[in-house]
Parts: C-alpha cells; sequence; structure tokens
C-alpha cells in the first residue's frame, strides 16, 4: 500500500510528465510556422525635413515666426525601363510636400538641388492665377504622386509640380539616400524679403515592387500536407 508521500510523488510526477508532453506537442506544431516578414523588405518611408525661421523682436520680446516643414520627400521607382533608367542616371520622379507652418510669412521655393545630377522644377498645369511656387500661411506645395497612391484617384494631380532629376550617376538605387537641398525665399506678410533660407534632406528610394509587409504568421508545415 502506497503512503501519503509516495502518492503525492506519484501525483507530481504524472503531471511533470503531461506538461513535458504538451510542451513538445506545442513546440512540434510551431515548428512549420515562420513570420510572413522574415524575408520581405520593409517599405520605405519618404523623408522629412524642417527649417525654423528667425524670430521677430518686438518690444523687447522675441516672437517665432514658424517653420517650414518638408515631408514625404523620396524619390519614385521607375514604372517601367527600370534597369535602363538606374544605369543611365535618370530621369526619376521626385515626390514631397512642403508646409509653411509660419502665420506671419511667405515662403517662396526658387530651387531643388541635387548634389549630382540635374533637378528641373515645372509648374502645375492648375494654378490659382498666383505665383505657384508661393506658399501662404497654413498652406502647402505639392509635387509628384506619392508612392503607393493610384494617379487617376488622387485629388489635385493637375495642381501638384513635376520634378525630374537627371544625370545622377550611379548615386540613385534601391536601399541608398540621395541628398536633396530645398532652397527658399521668406517673406513677410508686406511683400518685403526677410531671409533666404535651405536645408538638405537625405531622400531614400521608394521600395518600388518590394512586396507590402504583412504582419501574420503563416503555416508552412501546414501548407506542404497540401
Amino acid at each position: 500500500m502506497l503512503n501519503r508521500s509516495t502518492r503525492r510523488l506519484a501525483s507530481a510526477a504524472a503531471v511533470g510528465a503531461l506538461g513535458i508532453a504538451i510542451a513538445l506537442g506545442t513546440t512540434a506544431c510551431g515548428a512549420g510556422k515562420i513570420s510572413q516578414t522574415a524575408n520581405q523588405e520593409p517599405a520605405v518611408n519618404g523623408a522629412s525635413g524642417s527649417i525654423t525661421l528667425t524670430p521677430s523682436e518686438y518690444d523687447g520680446q522675441e516672437m517665432s515666426n514658424g517653420s517650414i516643414a518638408i515631408r514625404n520627400a523620396h524619390v519614385l521607382y521607375p514604372v517601367s525601363k527600370a534597369d535602363q533608367i538606374f544605369g543611365d542616371g535618370g530621369p526619376f520622379a521626385l515626390a514631397f510636400n512642403i508646409a509653411n507652418d509660419s502665420p506671419t510669412r511667405v515662403v517662396k521655393l526658387q530651387s531643388v538641388s541635387a548634389k549630382t545630377g540635374n533637378i528641373k522644377l515645372t509648374p502645375p498645369t492648375s494654378t490659382s492665377g498666383g505665383d505657384p511656387a508661393s506658399i501662404a500661411p497654413g498652406k502647402a506645395l505639392l509635387a509628384g504622386q506619392p508612392s503607393g497612391s493610384d494617379p487617376d484617384l488622387a485629388a489635385g494631380a493637375d495642381s501638384r509640380w513635376t520634378v525630374e532629376l537627371t544625370n545622377a550617376g550611379d548615386t540613385v538605387a534601391a536601399g541608398l539616400t540621395v541628398p536633396i537641398t530645398f532652397n527658399f525665399a521668406v517673406y513677410d506678410l508686406g511683400g518685403k524679403q526677410v531671409e533666404t533660407v535651405s536645408t538638405t534632406v537625405d531622400t531614400p528610394v521608394d521600395g518600388g515592387t518590394l512586396n507590402e509587409r504583412q504582419d501574420v504568421v503563416r503555416d508552412v508545415q501546414g501548407e506542404s500536407e497540401h
């Protein structure tokens, strides 16, 4: 007959064996599963930059004049003849959004330049009658068709600038960034020029034909059994 201590030891052993069996079963079931993102490149996001405008002084107090923000700047992956375009160093289309976050200044895009190559700016076909390069307080200048958007459905496509980079040599390639410099003239609300400013943004090439990330778990073992 088993005494009380012996029965407790036997029960503990049974529970331990059951736990090991469950652990082994779980490991076996999970062995054939891999993350869907394990062999996929992450999507490339556009780069950003900002310029803080020189503050003004009023009655001995310093007053902020806000800033200029460059958002989602990227080189668009060629939709056709990509090998030829990369080999020739262009032409590449650029996309970006320039926002005037100043309540007291009008900013004018004077030029965009690259360390290697030439950049051509073409104004939009649809304008409100003013200078399309001038950005009023709280407004934005749009260039190019952002990666991943449908050109036929994009709102205001005819109000976007066309920006083209040529003669870039081998400086543009997937995985690299291209230094792009944005140059501005800044005016007060009365139309007087008060300063010129610039900033350089390390601009990536978009993901192009890379697969879109899917953060799900795929059962490879189950797929192989079908």
